[in-house]
C-alpha cells in the first residue's frame, strides 16, 4: 500500500480505520495489564487497594442519613431532609401542612 498514491479521503478512511484497531489494541493490553498486577498482588498476599493504597470499593461510601420524615399515606416513603423533596412533601406543602407532622 501506498500511502503517497492515495487521495485525502481514502487516507482519513484508513486512519479512521487505525484509530480504531489501536484503541482496541489498547483495551486489550490494559486489561491483560490488569490481570497481571492482580496476579502478581495476590501472589504476594495482597490486593492492588493495598499496594497502592487506594480506597476499597467494597467497604462502601458513607453511611446513609437517617430519614427524618415518613409519608403517613405511605410508610415505606421516606426523605432525609436533604436533596430532592420527593412528590409527597411537595404536595403537602401545596396543601400548607407544616412540615413537622411528618417527622418521625
Amino acid at each position: 500500500m501506498n500511502l503517497s498514491e492515495m487521495t485525502y479521503p481514502e487516507l482519513a478512511d484508513h486512519q479512521k480505520e487505525v484509530d480504531a484497531a489501536m484503541r482496541n489494541i489498547e483495551k486489550s493490553r490494559k486489561a491483560d495489564a490488569k490481570k497481571a498486577v492482580k496476579a502478581t498482588a495476590k501472589e504476594h498476599g495482597f490486593t492492588v487497594e493495598d499496594l497502592f493504597d487506594m480506597p476499597n470499593k467494597t467497604k462502601g461510601s458513607a453511611p446513609k442519613a437517617p430519614p427524618k420524615y415518613r409519608n403517613p399515606d405511605n410508610h415505606a416513603e421516606t426523605w432525609t431532609g436533604k436533596g430532592r423533596k420527593p412528590q409527597w412533601i411537595k404536595d403537602a406543602h401545596e396543601k400548607d401542612s407544616d412540615l413537622s407532622r411528618f417527622e418521625i
